[in-house]
């Protein structure tokens, strides 16, 4: 086998061993590295390093090459827009959701030297203050053993810090000897772990037998700026794994894009202002008791809008009105929006919205089309267009909940902490006058349980900012 042959079968060996794609400016760095590895553990030729790579005792070395192709780049509550995201929507929801059992489990999967995980533990933290009598789970693995090392450690150099609050690193961390030290309390909550994503078997077969691991029924799974570096068989069977380890309903929760044309059959994907999120599917079963909806109002006038004044001042019809018949294409428009939402679930953004706006022409006074063109908006980076829709969704129903708290987030990421506030105040007064039962549909929530976050919310403003 000439050495051409020899180098394009150990880059296959590496996708299959630890999923690394070698890009194709770095397949002259990625020879000289198999070179100088092997003459630094003595291999006579790169043949006989070949086979030592394929064999079971080289982990150790297949660490080596992640770490040398991989940045390791981490940063506390990297992504502040994806951290509010978890603050105040998925990890209350995942609360609410398991308030009986009183158990959570979270995964940050790929979580380098620790700080990803630890800013779990520190919202968690926040939402639930010295665990409430909670059995929770906080995992960190990561294929690199220096790194897991570090991460056990818990002490951290100022560069760690540039996206977090000094408030917040004041109340989790004291300093010591030029290194900030994370509160013991934090550090407990979680456990660290080297893992292989790409070549560990997981979830376990049977989750009920103790086998050691805990790569199982998880209901949120952090892997961001993993996916970026594997080829794509290895993103297809890395993310298919993952989605298996989610309990139903659980969260993956990607970096921006990365999955995006590889679709997981378990998987649906959810839009937020934010990016999009994994859920697993949830099997159906028995229908649960039924909760009373508030449908959104297509549209609901404020008392001072131009609708309502037009409708105060309008003149007397001369004959009284037909009975009303139900107009088609208040259906057609419904119609619509369901299939915009299903192209968006599937990733076809531009055909969802050519289907928003399709709906919008049915029904210029919809509020709910205006809600999902923004998410497609923040989808493509175009954060002026999604306010700019979101401030229509609010026009044409001013008690659109959903639409006032995706703003506030838009608002807080450019830097206008003042009206994100504002917003996010008058999202709680309107939830402050709907039944507890209500169920606010974009979040598949209760006003009950988002009057408590909301609250919550205000009681403790810690903006992570830009």
């Amino acid at each position: 086998m000439n050495d051409t042959d020899l180098l394009d079968e150990l880059e296959q060996l590496a996708a299959r061993r630890i999923g690394l794609r070698i890009p194709d400016d770095a397949h002259d760095r990625f020879a000289g590295m198999l070179h100088e590895r092997a003459a630094h553990l003595g291999y006579a030729s790169l043949g006989d390093y070949r086979t030592f790579l394929a064999g079971r005792q080289a982990t150790g070395e297949w660490e080596e090459f992640a770490r040398a192709f991989t940045t390791g780049e981490t940063f506390f509550f990297r992504d502040h827009g994806q951290f509010d995201l978890l603050r105040l929507r998925l990890l209350p929801e995942l609360i609410a959701r398991h308030r009986q059992d009183k158990t959570l489990r979270l995964w940050s999967a790929g979580c380098a030297s620790g700080e990803e995980a630890y800013s779990l533990a520190m919202l968690v933290d926040m939402l639930l203050p010295g665990g409430c009598g909670w059995n929770i789970l906080i995992l960190g693995t990561d294929i690199d053993s220096v790194a897991i090392a570090k991460a056990r450690r818990a002490r951290y150099g100022k560069w760690s810090f540039r996206m977090i609050p000094p408030a917040l690193q004041q109340r989790y961390f004291h300093l010591e000897g030029g290194e900030y030290v994370l509160d013991e309390r934090i550090r407990r909550m979680v456990t660290f772990r080297v893992s292989n994503l790409a070549g560990e078997p997981f979830p376990d077969p049977d989750p009920e037998l103790d086998s050691g691991s805990e790569l199982h029924g998880m209901d949120l799974i952090l892997c961001r700026n993993v996916f970026i570096y594997f080829t794509s068989a290895a993103v297809f069977a890395v993310a298919a794994k993952l989605a298996a380890a989610l309990r139903e309903g659980g969260y993956l929760l990607t970096a921006h894009t990365e999955l995006i044309g590889h679709p997981v059959q378990e998987l649906e994907s959810r839009l937020f202002a934010e990016g999009v999120v994994y859920q697993r599917r949830v099997k159906e079963s028995a229908p649960a008791p039924a909760i009373r909806r508030v449908q959104v109002r297509e549209p609901v006038p404020s008392p001072t809008s131009p609708l309502a004044w037009e409708s105060r001042h309008a003149p007397a019809p001369a004959t009284p009105p037909a009975p009303p018949v139900p107009a088609p294409t208040a259906s057609a428009g419904e119609a619509l929006l369901k299939e915009a939402k299903a192209h968006a679930d599937r990733g076809e953004f531009d055909v969802a919205e050519q289907a928003c706006r399709k709906a919008l022409a049915v029904n210029p006074l919809a509020a709910t089309p205006y809600f999902l063109l923004a998410q497609l908006a923040q989808i493509k980076g175009d954060s002026t267009q999604a306010k700019d829709c979101l401030n229509k969704a609010i026009y044409l129903d001013y008690r659109f909940v959903a639409a006032y708290l995706e703003l506030a987030t838009l608002c807080e990421r450019a830097g206008d902490i003042l009206r994100a506030r504002t917003l996010r105040r008058a999202a709680l007064g309107i939830v402050r006058t709907m039944p507890d039962d209500a169920v606010i549909e974009q979040y598949e929530t209760t006003a009950g349980d988002m009057k408590q976050w909301l609250a919550q919310w205000e009681r403790d403003v810690i903006p992570i900012p830009n």
